[in-house]
């Protein structure tokens, strides 16, 4: 009995990666991922446009606490809902002001998108933040496609073309200090205005704030197809199993010590 457990023990760990692997298999051939790089730094040399044409550097635009969206501006689902997410919060906010604690900023992914997009959304979402909000204090920008490929490398940000104008890609807010260094990333479309606030307090004390992502992460993935994220119902399923063969093979070999002291 002894030498069938760990047996058992073996092809039950088998079976889990094999069930994991098998579930997550079009998500990895998609290369569409969220790799969070708390503590690591934007590229200063990242060279973007405003919405009116002026060129910017990351190094020397970020002077403060900023909250970045990754979005492309052609999007019609989860990118206007990211950005009416953070437009709504932002309107929420009480402790933290924009231009003195804080500034927001939309980077395109998209380097077909222009200046002239970029302006035509930056009216829309400072209107829907429902109160007065500093335009200098919301920037969109756009790039070229090697300096769009610098930032999101540099944010864990991974995203795929599906066609023309068309892409899968996480949805998230990046939340850095003065100094570029990310401290935070905020999940989802809907924001709750003490999340934003922390994240904000955390990036001007230059405190690399935790995640709950890397539970959310194991537990459920991005499906490119559905544009949504999934529950891994046979990875969960399968790591529960690897961990009750596990303690029933502990409590057996327990046991079976007791039972020989006994004897």
């Amino acid at each position: 009995m002894s030498r069938l457990l760990p047996t058992l023990f073996f092809n039950a760990a088998l079976l889990a990666a094999g069930m994991a692997t098998g579930h997550e298999a079009t998500v990895t051939k998609a290369d569409i991922a969220l790799e969070e790089k708390l503590g690591q730094y934007l590229p200063e040399d990242a060279a973007f446009r405003d919405e009116n044409g002026r060129e910017v550097l990351l190094g020397k635009f970020i002077d403060k606490p900023t909250i970045i969206a990754p979005v492309y501006l052609s999007c019609t689902h989860e990118c206007p809902m990211l950005l009416t997410g953070l437009a709504q919060v932002l309107g929420k906010l009480e402790l933290v002001k924009p231009g003195r604690d804080f500034q927001v900023i939309a980077i395109s992914f998209d380097d077909a998108d222009t200046p002239k997009a970029a302006a035509e959304k930056k009216v829309n979402y400072i209107k829907a933040v429902g109160r007065p909000f500093p335009e200098n204090d919301w920037t969109f920008l756009t790039g070229d496609a090697a300096n769009i490929r610098k930032f999101t490398d540099s944010i864990g940000f991974k995203f795929q073309q599906d066609a023309e104008h068309n892409f899968s890609h996480p949805v998230t807010l990046v939340v850095v200090s003065s100094k570029g260094e990310i401290v935070r990333y905020l999940e989802g479309t809907s924001f709750l205005p003490f999340d934003v606030a922390m994240a904000i307090t955390e990036a001007a004390q230059g405190r690399v704030g935790t995640s709950a992502r890397k539970m959310l992460q194991y537990c459920f993935s991005y499906d490119p197809l559905k544009k949504s994220y999934v529950f891994n119902i046979l990875k969960v399923t399968g790591t529960v199993m690897v961990l009750f063969v596990g303690a029933f093979l502990i409590y057996l070999l327990k046991t079976s010590k007791k039972h020989r002291r006994t004897a």
